[in-house]
């Protein structure tokens, strides 16, 4: 009885007040988690991790890039439905559409022998001013979303952000590799021996992941991937986030 009764309070609750998309604002269905199938079916797949890790590794000279290998889920393009989820979750509070696209970086990850393994799952970190601000870490509910789809791993909060950096989104790759260091201290044993999952949401040059990753090596990590929602492509210009959230919400 208490079971009918809790899904007949939610049928009449998306009756009077539906919950929309993020992405397009369209009602969902009872059936559409977090965001609607039809911008689910519109948004492009990001490049296979090889190749990622090939562009990426052009931006780092000699041996400095520190990561194994870097996944993504989708293509990020500007003010399209991608970027609109990442909004969403940054800084409208949906939290939930994290966890979502959480959950389908990480069934999309096991079809990638460099993903078939990992030990646990750390978010990048925001600094404690901007998490204050947000409410929570937009990494960390991606990072629940994929260690829900393997068994026996778990999220660990082992890096912690010691600098507020300046937005990365302006910035060249030599200036991005400039505005992390000595931005992030790892925390204690945690990783120790393991293979680490680094996750955050949008993939540039990979300045802010490959940053992390030394941390984590330094602390004794066995090998450091990294997995974001979205990979910025070659030659696109992400517009500012930071400014255009100034704009879009006061």
């Amino acid at each position: 009885m208490r079971n009918y009764l809790h899904r007949l309070g939610n049928d009449l609750l998306h009756v009077i007040a539906p919950a929309l998309c993020p992405a397009c604002d369209a009602p969902l269905t009872q059936s559409e988690r977090s965001y609607c199938n039809a911008c689910r079916a519109s948004l492009e797949p990001a490049p296979f991790p090889r190749e990622i890790y090939v562009e990426i590794a052009g931006y780092f000279p000699g041996d400095e890039l520190a990561l194994a290998a870097i996944g993504s889920l989708y293509a990020f393009e500007p003010r399209g439905p991608v970027q609109r989820l990442v909004h969403a979750l940054k800084y409208r509070g949906c939290y939930e559409v994290g966890i979502e696209m959480g959950r389908e970086l990480g069934r999309a990850l096991t079809m990638f022998r460099e993903f078939e393994s990992f030990d646990i799952v750390v978010p990048v970190p925001l600094h404690t001013a901007r998490r204050r601000e947000r409410g929570y870490n937009q990494a960390e509910a991606i990072a629940r979303g994929i260690a829900g789809t393997r068994s026996g791993v778990a999220v660990e909060q082992a890096l912690t952000r010691r600098q507020h950096t300046v937005s990365q989104t302006t910035l060249g790759a030599e200036s991005r590799r400039n505005n992390m260091l000595r931005a992030f201290a790892a925390a204690g044993d945690h990783v120790r021996g393991l293979t680490v999952l680094l996750c955050d949401d949008v993939c540039t040059t990979g300045a802010t992941l490959n940053a992390c990753a030394e941390r984590l090596l330094a602390c004794g990590a066995r090998k450091v991937l990294a997995a974001t929602i979205a990979k910025d492509l070659p030659g696109s210009q992400q517009p500012d986030l930071d400014a255009m959230l100034g704009a879009a919400w006061g």
